[in-house]
């Protein structure tokens, strides 16, 4: 990864993708290559929670796109790789791709891609509780994309989120309606995504009835779209609302299917973060959960039979 990084920079910083290089620039409307068939399948990966099989193919997309210099693609695929490290919380590399996809993004003048880099960092940077920071950048791709004619449903989500942070709840659903009102019902992973921030918002004010039943609709969506991830991030955040209302039982149960996801993914960090929750709340439930336990440790020792994510 380290040798990589090193390779981004001195591309970027040597400018080899400015579009003037270029008499013509190739997107994939103009013509579909191996490029964009390995960003596609990286994003698939990505949603399904695969995190190591999406890295392998954002990177050969990032290869395809530099070896044929389509600029728009290089600044798609390095979001894709900035996706990714930011879900594996590691932030110095996050910041690093999502600053070189933006400037690749500016120099082309294509506002989609830039907004998406903006909006992924600001992401990133609301993570981290750098708000007013991250409230720039969100300005930013919001003059961005109405010039271009419309503003994206993540983009109101992010907004949402960060008035969330900052307790401004009756602000971040409003920006939360905006957001549905932008995307198609059929788009089930932004759908599920404005509804789970919904959700948040909800519990974070005090309305944890409100909340679960936001939380529900998500799952059924992430259900439907296959992405694991979000269904896990469901779970986990239903489980927190009946422990708390002290429904262990039912609790519990969304708690363990959160976690068996988790360990299919391979994410060790939040499984083992919560183990002992587990324990705690199957003893107060009266329930045994060994037969869990062992699979999620065999899973996450990668001893899963199909191995979807290896």
């Amino acid at each position: 990864m380290r040798k990589i990084l090193v390779v981004i920079m001195l591309l970027a910083a040597s400018g080899i993708y400015s579009c003037a290089a270029t008499n013509k620039t190739t997107t994939s409307s103009d013509r579909p290559d191996q490029g964009d068939r390995e960003l596609k399948l990286g994003m698939y990966w990505y949603h399904r929670g695969c995190s190591r099989k999406a890295l392998d193919h954002f990177q050969i997309a990032y290869e395809h796109y530099s070896l044929r210099d389509q600029p728009q693609g290089v600044a798609r695929s390095l979001i894709g790789l900035a996706h990714l490290h930011r879900l594996a919380d590691n932030r110095e590399n996050a910041l690093l791709f999502y600053d070189t996809a933006i400037s690749a993004a500016r120099r082309c003048g294509d506002p989609t891609v830039t907004t998406r880099a903006l909006s992924g960092k600001a992401a990133l940077l609301i993570d981290s509780d750098d708000l007013s920071a991250a409230e720039i950048l969100l300005d930013e791709a919001q003059l961005v994309s109405t010039k271009n004619g419309s503003v994206s449903a993540m983009l109101f989500n992010h907004r949402a989120v960060l008035e969330m942070k900052e307790g401004r709840y009756d602000e971040a659903l409003a920006l939360l309606d905006q957001a549905a009102s932008s995307v198609a019902e059929a788009d089930s992973p932004a759908a599920a995504t404005i509804r789970f921030t919904r959700a948040r918002v909800l519990m974070r004010s005090g309305n944890d009835e409100k909340a679960m039943a936001q939380f529900q609709q998500a799952l059924d969506l992430d259900r439907s779209a296959d992405f694991s991830r979000g269904m896990a991030a469901d779970l986990l955040a239903m489980a927190d609302i009946y422990e708390r209302s002290g429904q262990n039982e039912i609790a519990l149960d969304c708690l363990e299917r959160s976690l068996k996801i988790y360990a299919l993914m391979g994410n060790r960090k939040i499984v083992l973060d919560n183990l002992d929750r587990l324990e705690s709340l199957a003893t107060q439930a009266g329930s045994d959960t060994r037969i869990t336990v062992h699979y999620i440790n065999q899973w996450l020792a990668g001893e899963a039979i199909d191995v979807v994510c290896r």
